[in-house]
């Protein structure tokens, strides 16, 4: 009873400008409270379900297909007024695999960057020939709420997961 009276004449002098607001919170026990509302753990887990929902949202509104059969073949570049094809994309790989075993010892860094050259080529010529188009024709609005889920569970993910301990 003390306690309410006390608390009660508190909430006055607030109400009527004689004393001052705090920046800090108190609960009702007088314990410090972080001011968020909710349990981290809780927090993680919808901020997983949000991130996790926008980002298969996202992912599965787009149709992923290939230009190869609309430019006329694999890899047709041009470099230097040469046209390169994709046979042509494959002789720095196999060039890299073959000095692979010919080398000894410390040379056999030769073989491998040339070999990781020739890959690099060939996976940079394959998802450039990619095209993502939108499945539904989705709005801009449905973009927003997607995006929009994949931030706020980002931010309630890392919210919870980096939140300091008092």
């Amino acid at each position: 009873m003390k306690r309410n009276m006390k608390e009660a004449k508190e909430v006055e002098k607030m109400l009527t400008g004689k004393k001052k607001y705090s920046n800090k919170s108190y609960d009702s026990y007088g314990m410090k409270s972080s001011g968020s509302s909710g349990n981290e753990t809780l927090q993680f887990f919808i901020g997983f379900l949000l991130l996790g929902g926008g980002l298969y949202w996202l992912l599965n509104s787009f149709t992923v297909t290939s230009l190869m059969g609309t430019m006329g073949g694999f890899g047709n570049y041009s470099l230097f007024g040469m046209r390169i094809t994709g046979g042509v994309m494959l002789i720095p790989l196999l060039l890299g695999i073959g000095l692979i075993f010919f080398l000894d010892g410390r040379k056999r860094i030769i073989g491998y960057s040339v070999a990781s050259l020739g890959l690099f080529i060939i996976l940079i010529s394959l998802i450039s020939t990619l095209e993502f188009r939108p499945k539904y024709g989705n709005t801009l609005y449905v973009y927003i709420l997607m995006l929009g889920m994949i931030a706020a569970g980002a931010g309630l993910i890392i919210k919870s997961t980096f939140k300091k301990k008092s």
